[in-house]
Parts: structure tokens; C-alpha cells; sequence
């Protein structure tokens, strides 16, 4: 019972952040070994990864013929792009008093109101409505 007690405390305070990517110089030693000959069971207790990682690299290896990690996609995309907020910035020089409704439906854009009102005031730099001077 004292035993659950301790691991659920390093369950909850534990870091719940994924591992990093296994380095360049790692990487590079464990196809040697594995190009070798070496067991990959013995390659995982030499250099301490698990043996998934191993087979993963290899198989990344074989489809890419590259030891480099795969690039990190994180985050959402954005769903209004550069061209979008031209299209925005323009509207607005042009009807400085257009409602955000009539701007998404005129400009089929891809964001509700809310958004467009982030956008507008943050990734633009345009004041509110009633602020607003060009």
C-alpha cells in the first residue's frame, strides 16, 4: 500500500514533458553498432534507450537516409495566413467601420469573430473600431 502511495507522488509531481531526441553523436554510435552486427538488445543496455527507439531510428534511417531527427512540428498552424492579413488590413483601409461579421463573410475567412478581433488587434497592430485612425 505505502508502495502505490509513493509512485502515484512521482506520477503526479513527475515531468510530463516528452523526452528529447536522442543526440547526433547517439544516433551515429547506435547505427554503427547496429551496421556492426551488434544485437539490438545489446545496443539498448550499452547506450541506455529502449529498444523501440532503436528500431525506430532504424527504421527512420531506411526511409529518409538520414541519422538526423525529424523536424518538430509544434503548435497548431494558423488558419489565416499572410495573404489573409493583407486582405484584412486592406478591407479595413477601405471600410474602417465594416463589422467583423460582414469582414469574415465578405473575405470568406476561416476564424469567428472573436478571432478575427485577436487578429486584428494583435497580429496587425489595429486599435478597436472606435479608436481606429489610418
Amino acid at each position: 500500500m505505502g508502495y502505490a502511495f509513493v509512485v502515484l507522488i512521482i506520477f503526479i509531481q513527475g515531468d510530463n514533458q516528452m523526452p528529447a531526441a536522442l543526440s547526433i553523436d547517439l544516433r551515429k554510435r547506435i547505427m554503427a553498432a547496429y551496421n556492426g552486427g551488434k544485437p539490438v538488445k545489446e545496443i539498448a543496455e550499452q547506450f541506455y534507450v529502449g529498444q523501440d527507439s532503436i528500431y525506430k531510428l532504424i527504421r527512420h534511417v531506411k526511409e529518409t537516409g538520414s541519422i538526423n531527427p525529424k523536424p518538430l512540428n509544434n503548435g497548431r498552424k494558423p488558419k489565416v495566413n499572410t495573404s489573409h492579413l493583407e486582405a484584412i488590413k486592406q478591407k479595413l483601409i477601405a471600410q474602417p467601420n465594416i463589422t467583423l461579421a460582414k469582414l469574415i463573410a465578405e473575405l470568406n475567412l476561416p476564424v469567428g469573430q472573436s478571432a478575427l478581433s485577436k487578429i486584428i488587434r494583435h497580429k496587425l497592430n489595429i486599435p478597436l473600431r472606435r479608436y481606429r485612425r489610418f
